[in-house]
């Protein structure tokens, strides 16, 4: 849905918002506000493929609310998913590996989030004696 078109229904008498409301797909909703976001991001179809896309682009932008609520859903499977490969580096989950993403793409707020729950899960203390991030280096062999 286009802004102008929820602007002009803003406008409108509440009776008649519930009735145009009920004949949008709620998955037009989600990105509206936090509410909606709660209600209905599951009807969002993401592909497995896509769904580090999905994290990185969450990332990029910034956005913490939602970062916040892929981290809480999906925290148990990254933590347990073991190593990350990412640009010639070894992460030692995915929590470490968004952590990083986030520092090179000076994501302030998704930082936060990122650092508040690790402290919270007690993977974030002595985070910096830790090495969880390996360089690697291809050699040919000839």
């Amino acid at each position: 849905m286009n802004d102008e078109l929820i602007k002009k229904i803003n406008k409108l008498p509440e009776e008649l918002i519930g009735l145009i409301k009920e004949y949008v797909p709620k998955k037009e909703f989600i990105f509206t506000n936090r509410e909606n976001y709660k209600l209905y991001h599951y009807l969002m179809p993401i592909k497995p493929k896509l769904f580090d896309d999905y994290v990185k682009d969450m990332i990029n932008r910034d956005n913490e609310y939602v970062l916040n609520s892929i981290i809480r859903e999906n925290y148990e499977k990254w933590v347990e998913q073991g190593r990350i490969y990412y640009k010639n580096m070894s992460f030692g989950n995915y929590l470490y590996f968004i952590l990083n993403y986030a520092i090179n793409c000076e994501s302030e707020n998704c930082l936060k989030i990122i650092s508040d729950f690790l402290k919270e899960l007690g993977l974030g203390k002595n985070l910096h004696k830790k090495n969880v991030i390996r360089y690697i280096k291809w050699k040919n062999s000839i």
